[in-house]
């Protein structure tokens, strides 16, 4: 189990700015959480509240707190109290086109010479920590974006709001030398425009998307935050096996019927995983989760981007609820407690209807999906001796969860082969030619492996493949490949992509291999969108190569406008003369967890596995995609 150093900040007595109710109650709450769940000889706390919270304790908090986690070691930063925003020093502004930075306030802030805590020194300062090894973690009840913000009703049940955002201040305009050393160094205004200052590794968790405010209700004593209440109600029903994107999907459920417009948001930083189990509890699942809302709905955490298709008349999603530690308990068979069917689809998650079974509301349940209402992909069994092939089309019928077993190959999915002969089984693909490296045996371990490749083939194939049928936001954001030269810098906005008609791009090579190009992502919509760029290759490997927001009409690039290249994979056979790749985009009105759609090679050497459903939602005008297929010749 790791060490666990907490910084938590509550702030409620400012001096400069409005007073704030609720947020020493929430990190209290936190810090009782904390030293409920973790052992005391694993526990290292720091917290502050009001007086001590100032803009030279926080910082010291990171560097002679936080910073003493090392390798396999957490650093959590917990923040409740006001967020705001400040004009961007010219040096910076290309980094911010908005012209703003974003500030969380101590409680000196404003009063004399004392600044903000800016996002830039912020980051610096988790750079710092992150640079010893440790796994960092930070959580915002505040807003994302426009300030780190909090709003308060009013001490009435039908309060509108009260606003904890603090306004931007009235002191003198903020220039280079006042921001820390360290943030002026990794934000040095010298880097060249594709030369991107590092992104410090970690996960960062906020109470809601960057235009919204989140809520605080007084209607108890103490005030709390809706987001703070939520994560402790989550982290004490989840259970240690958690991961970050079971602990935000539970916190979204609590929160959505609580705050109105309030949407917590997940973004893993850096190379972070939201699939990294919760402050280090135990190795465990990425489940899908099961929760009850305030008016006895149930939900599934998966949807319609997860891949749960809307249910039609005769064509219905089925799963089994489980409780949630049965996975982890040692000898124990995960025995259902209740079955379920799929009854709507939103964007991020599914309403259920309990079929049988009775479910407590005041739990957490994991959901195992047992049938899909359509699949993505087929899977044909042949071979002459019968028993073998009795062998593997039981197990594939039993496993098939995203793919069906045919007799026969279909024209309107894709259809793998699944080929019995004396040396052995082969996997065919779609076009009936062999699948590198996938030539198993005739045991058990081998049938069983054949059935983790089947599924691995179906989820990828249900990625590439899934379109919200009739969203007015498909094609609105393009992907434009624009020729370039390797490391070339400067690449001007009229320069023409490669030209890729009905979809599809050809890059043929030079003398130096395939050609280098730029990824530019063009958002056309009229609406700013939250956009996941996937490069999904024909060896069924899937990579998250952007995943951001665009503002409407914008563009945005990929490997911060770095020159790049597709080549044909090194292990591929002397023979194979040309690759093809399949880049996606998923663009939503509403954030996703763009993580949960990576994929291993499967065709690689030494590589495999799997990987679970996504997050989204199939409303016909919030969320959508484009294909582009890129050919690589060799």
């Amino acid at each position: 189990m790791p060490r666990i150093y907490a910084l938590l900040v509550g702030i409620n007595d400012y001096a400069a700015v409005s007073k704030l109710a609720g947020c020493v109650a929430d990190i209290d709450a936190v810090e009782a959480l904390l030293r409920k769940r973790v052992p005391a000889d694993m526990l290292s706390l720091k917290v502050l509240h009001d007086g001590a919270a100032t803009r030279a304790g926080i910082i010291d908090g990171f560097r002679s707190h936080l910073r003493q986690a090392t390798t396999d070691d957490i650093a959590a930063f917990y923040f409740c109290g006001h967020g705001s925003q400040e004009p961007c020093p010219p040096e910076w502004i290309a980094l911010e086109p908005s012209g703003t930075n974003q500030t969380i306030v101590p409680v000196d802030a404003r009063v004399g010479d004392v600044f903000d805590i800016a996002d830039k020194e912020l980051s610096a300062l988790i750079h710092e920590v992150a640079a010893n090894g440790a796994h960092v973690v930070t959580l915002f009840d505040s807003c994302h974006s426009g300030g780190v913000t909090r709003d308060a009703e009013q001490d009435s049940a039908s309060a509108s709001g009260v606003s904890r955002t603090a306004p931007a201040g009235t002191m003198r305009t903020r220039t280079m030398d006042d921001y820390l050393d360290v943030a002026r160094a990794l934000y040095d205004p010298a880097r060249t425009p594709g030369d991107q200052p590092p992104a410090p590794a970690h996960i960062a968790i906020a109470a809601c998307q960057f235009d919204q405010t989140a809520k605080e209700f007084p209607m108890q004593a103490p005030r709390r935050g809706a987001f703070t209440q939520a994560f402790e109600e989550a982290v004490n029903t989840l259970g240690p096996s958690a991961t970050y994107i079971d602990l935000v999907t539970a916190i979204r459920t609590k929160v959505r019927e609580r705050a109105k417009d309030q949407l917590p948001n997940l973004a893993a930083v850096g190379g972070a995983s939201g699939s990294t189990v919760f402050l280090g509890g135990h190795a465990g699942r990425s489940d899908l989760t099961v929760n009850v809302d305030a008016s006895g709905a149930w939900w599934l955490s998966a949807g319609a981007v997860d891949g749960i298709p809307t249910p039609d008349a005769g064509h219905v999603t089925e799963l089994v609820v489980i409780a949630r530690e049965a996975f982890q308990r040692d000898g124990a068979k995960a025995e259902p407690i209740a079955k379920a069917t799929v009854s709507a689809v939103e964007a991020d998650r599914a309403r259920l209807t309990i079929a049988s079974g009775t479910l407590d509301a005041a739990q957490i349940y994991t959901g195992v999906i047992t049938k899909l209402a359509s699949v993505p992909m087929h899977v044909m069994i042949t071979g002459r001796d019968a028993t073998i092939v009795a062998k593997i089309r039981a197990t594939l019928v039993e496993d098939a969860v995203a793919y069906t077993v045919v007799d026969r190959k279909s024209d309107a999915v894709p259809t793998i082969s699944v080929v019995v002969a004396s040396d052995g089984v082969t996997v065919l693909g779609d076009d009936g030619a062999p699948l590198d490296n996938l030539h198993f045996g005739t045991g058990d371990a081998d049938v069983a492996s054949i059935s983790v490749a089947c599924a691995h083939i179906a989820t990828w194939y249900g990625v590439r493949d899934r379109v919200p049928v009739g969203s007015t936001l498909n094609g609105k954001v393009q992907i434009e490949l624009v020729p370039a030269t390797k490391g070339e810098t400067g690449i001007p906005d009229a320069r023409a992509p490669f030209p890729s008609p009905n979809g599809v791009v050809t890059l043929l090579p030079d003398a130096s291999g395939p050609p280098w190009m730029q990824v530019r992502i063009r958002n056309t919509a009229g609406d700013r969108l939250y956009v996941t760029l996937l490069d999904l290759s024909d060896s069924f490997e899937c990579l998250v190569v952007f995943s951001d927001w665009i503002s409407a009409n914008s563009v945005a690039f990929a490997f911060a406008g770095r020159p790049q290249k597709l080549p044909i994979p090194g292990w591929r056979a002397p023979t194979f003369t040309v690759g093809t790749e399949q880049l996606k985009i998923v663009a939503s009105l509403t954030e996703f967890v763009a993580s949960r759609y990576v994929m291993e090679s499967l065709l690689a050497p030494g590589a495999g596995g799997t990987r679970a459903f996504v997050e989204e939602v199939d409303d016909k005008s919030t969320w959508g995609t484009t294909n582009l297929t890129v050919n690589i010749h060799r």
